[in-house]
């Protein structure tokens, strides 16, 4: 009964060890716990604290960014108005370079124009010379011209009596052929004109005279020979001659 008291009384003693541990186990227990919580308040703190200086940068650097792109699009401008500058600076020295260019053409024309002037000075005088030297030509001219005249007139006079003279002589040169056509264009049989058509119509023999178809076939029918050459002829020698007027032509 002893041993079991004292087994209970040990018992209790361990019991009571234990819950005291445990007491002082909460407690420090709660006493960390309560010092992480402040340390985690703390640090939140800071974080906030840390949060909002990081905002206040973030504004900052976005005011800066908006500067910075005011003054990068005002420095294209200056960029832009500078490339103009270059760009007038350049066309400045072209400008500048044309016009020593055109300032030296404008002096050689100067010079040109100088000596054109000579050049045209010297000619009117030339002119004004060869202006007297044709004003003496053409009074020579017209001296030579009044007495071409006169032996032109002259030489009309002298060829108009030649033109009457040659027309009197064409008018008797055709009239002798004209008697001359009538003879030799007629039959020299019947002595009358041949036609062109008809039993008095052209034809020939072989020894070329021509004759009426009729005369010369009545004339074959008795006599066989030519009755201009007396060359032989026959009826199978005649030809017809396609033509209204035949004329001898003697070589």
């Amino acid at each position: 009964m002893e041993s079991c008291n004292s087994a209970n009384h040990v018992k209790d003693s361990f019991l009571a060890e234990e819950f005291e541990w445990l007491q002082k186990w909460t407690h420090l227990s709660t006493e960390i716990f309560d010092n992480e919580a402040k340390k985690c308040d703390t640090q939140q703190s800071k974080l906030l604290l840390h949060l909002d200086y990081v905002q206040k940068q973030s504004r900052n650097y976005r005011q800066q960014k908006h500067e910075l792109i005011s003054e990068n699009f005002f420095l294209i401008k200056e960029i832009n108005v500078l490339g103009d500058f270059e760009k007038q600076k350049s066309d400045l020295r072209l400008y500048i370079s044309q016009k020593d260019q055109l300032t030296v053409e404008r002096d050689g024309l100067l010079l040109q124009i100088e000596e054109a002037k000579a050049k045209c000075a010297n000619l009117r005088q030339q002119l004004e010379e060869q202006g007297k030297t044709m004003q003496e030509m053409n009074n020579a001219f017209q001296s030579e011209l009044s007495e071409c005249e006169i032996h032109r007139t002259e030489a009309l006079d002298a060829l108009e009596r030649e033109d009457e003279k040659h027309l009197r002589e064409m008018d008797r040169l055709e009239q002798n052929l004209q008697n001359k056509y009538s003879e030799l264009n007629t039959c020299t049989i019947c002595k009358r004109p041949w036609d062109s058509v008809g039993v008095h119509r052209l034809v020939s023999l072989r020894c070329g005279h021509v004759f009426g178809d009729a005369c010369i076939r009545e004339h074959l029918r008795y006599r066989n020979f030519c009755s201009v050459c007396n060359r032989n002829a026959s009826f199978e020698e005649l030809r017809y001659i396609y033509g209204r007027n035949v004329l001898p032509f003697e070589t």
